[in-house]
Formats: structure tokens, C-alpha cells, sequence
């Protein structure tokens, strides 16, 4: 008997499919990369790209089952389509190749009729935007994923976050002293550290000296464990302390934080600044302080 090139096509592809649903992962991985080497135009190739995904996702092989879930994406439109921008757009996320994922979260968002789909694709174009320094871009799409009343807080807090950070860079200070308002209503963890110093960095811009040393006291008690806001807490009490007129707790706290924070350098190199600047100034009062590098 005569056996067609599609009677082939679909019996290769049915052997490979059996084993897929049996779970015998390698064998299936070895059928369906034979069947695609044999028919790499054949009857059944996206389903043979997807379940190859599929497998070496299962596996932990995110950059096989990269390759496989892409070809489905950019092939025609099927049921696998979602699926696939999803978890390949999550790889290029991962490996923070940000120019790459943006056009596929991109068609994620308006192909998507998996509602968590589309919270995961504009979620992560702010952070994207965000990461690229695009912040009118970043804002925007957080502000789509706030106007979603079903999101849990961890999305919520990621959201006001990025606003209050893009309005920082921005110079924004007034749109970023209401996001992160808003976050430490939501917040648990760094967020809520980050969100704290910002109260106390706000409340300072403010003249609210004594009340700024209060919120850093709470992120000291509350949030020691996120040592980076700890330490830019200490700085701004230094801050606080010599417009309290108290150069001596002002001077020790930054030596302090230059001592124990070598770390952070950013930290230690405001502190630094801070602490020259004190000195010069005191050094105009009383001849016993000398100004730094004298």
C-alpha cells in the first residue's frame, strides 16, 4: 500500500502526541523534534511547537521551550496563542531583555481574553516602561492597572509604586507624595519601607523635622531587616537633627552610617556629603571643628 505524505504527517505526529499524554516527557520531546524535522510545514506543527514548549517548560528549560513558545506566537492565530505570548513574553521579562518583551505584551493585552492575562501584560509594561526610563509610559499603563477594580494589593502597591517613583524622577514631587501616600496603605515588605522613608523625606522638604524623625524611627523598629531605607533613614535624621540645631547627634549619625553601610555607596557618599558640609558649617562658629580635608 501507498502511504500519503499526510497519512505520514499525522501518524509521526499521533506517536508523538501519545506520549505527550502518557507523560513520558523525553520520549515526547524526542518524538515531536523528530516530527518537526520531518514536517517542519506539517498538519500539525503548532501543536508539535506548543507541547515541545510545553514539556521543556515542565522541565525548567526556559530557553528551549523559549524558542518553541515563540514560533507559536508569530505563527497564525490559534487556541495556543495566549498561552505562548504569555510565557515567552515572561522569558524575555526574566532575562530583563525589556525591548523585547514590550511589543509582545503589548499584543498580550489586546489579544487576550484571559482577564489575569491582560492584568500580567500591562503589569508588566509599566515595570518595563519603568526599567527603560519611559515614565510617561510607565504611568500610563499603571494607572490602566489601578482603573481594574479586581486587582489583589501586591499589583496595587506595585502600581503606586512605579507611579511614585516615575513622578521622583520626573521631579514630580507632588504627584509622587500622594502615590506613596497610597502605598503605604496597601504595601507589606520593602514597599512599605520605601513607602515610609518617603512620608519621613516629604515630611522633611516640609520643615516637619520632629515629625520626619518619627516616621524614620518607625521604619527603623518596623522595617530593620530592609537595610538599604534604614540606612537613607539615617541620613535624612542627620538632616533633621542639624535643623533641629543639634550638629553633634546630626554629625555622629552620619559617621555612623558611613562606618557600618559600606554597601550602599550611594548612601554613604550623600552621607559624606552631609557630613562636609556640617563641618564647614561649624567650623564658621567654633574654631575647635575643623571643616573635612583640613
Amino acid at each position: 500500500m501507498e502511504v500519503s505524505n499526510a497519512d505520514l504527517d499525522n501518524a509521526t505526529y499521533e506517536s508523538a502526541e501519545k506520549q505527550y499524554l502518557d507523560n513520558n516527557t523525553d520520549k515526547a520531546i524526542k518524538q515531536f523534534t523528530g516530527y518537526l524535522a520531518q514536517f517542519p510545514n506539517g498538519l500539525h506543527v503548532i501543536q508539535a511547537h506548543f507541547y515541545t514548549a510545553q514539556l521543556y517548560y515542565k522541565q525548567g528549560s526556559s530557553e528551549n521551550a523559549a524558542t518553541h513558545y515563540k514560533y507559536v506566537a508569530e505563527a497564525s492565530r490559534s487556541e495556543f496563542t495566549e498561552e505562548a505570548l504569555s510565557r515567552v513574553s515572561q522569558y524575555y521579562l526574566e532575562a530583563k531583555n525589556w525591548n523585547t518583551a514590550i511589543p509582545l505584551l503589548k499584543r498580550l493585552e489586546s489579544e487576550a481574553s484571559l482577564p489575569q492575562n491582560v492584568v500580567f501584560a500591562q503589569s508588566n509594561l509599566m515595570k518595563a516602561q519603568y526599567q527603560l526610563e519611559n515614565y510617561t509610559d510607565a504611568v500610563a499603563y499603571a494607572e490602566k492597572v489601578l482603573s481594574n477594580v479586581k486587582i489583589d494589593n501586591k499589583i496595587k502597591s506595585d502600581a503606586h509604586i512605579i507611579i511614585a517613583r516615575s513622578a521622583i524622577k520626573m521631579g514630580d514631587e507632588v504627584k509622587a507624595k500622594a502615590a506613596f501616600a497610597k502605598v503605604q496603605g496597601v504595601a507589606t515588605g520593602e514597599a512599605a519601607a520605601e513607602a515610609l522613608y518617603y512620608d519621613a523625606y516629604f515630611k522633611n522638604k516640609e520643615g516637619q523635622f520632629e515629625a520626619s524623625n518619627t516616621a524614620i524611627q518607625k521604619l527603623a523598629k518596623d522595617f530593620s531587616g530592609y537595610k538599604y531605607y534604614s540606612a537613607k533613614g539615617l541620613v535624612l535624621m542627620a538632616k533633621n537633627f542639624y535643623a533641629l540645631k543639634d550638629a553633634f547627634q546630626a554629625t555622629y549619625i552620619l559617621e555612623s552610617v558611613i562606618q557600618n553601610f559600606p554597601e550602599f555607596n550611594d548612601v554613604v557618599s550623600e552621607a559624606k556629603t552631609e557630613l562636609s558640609k556640617i563641618k564647614t558649617e561649624e567650623a564658621k562658629t567654633n574654631s575647635s571643628i575643623k571643616p573635612e580635608g583640613n
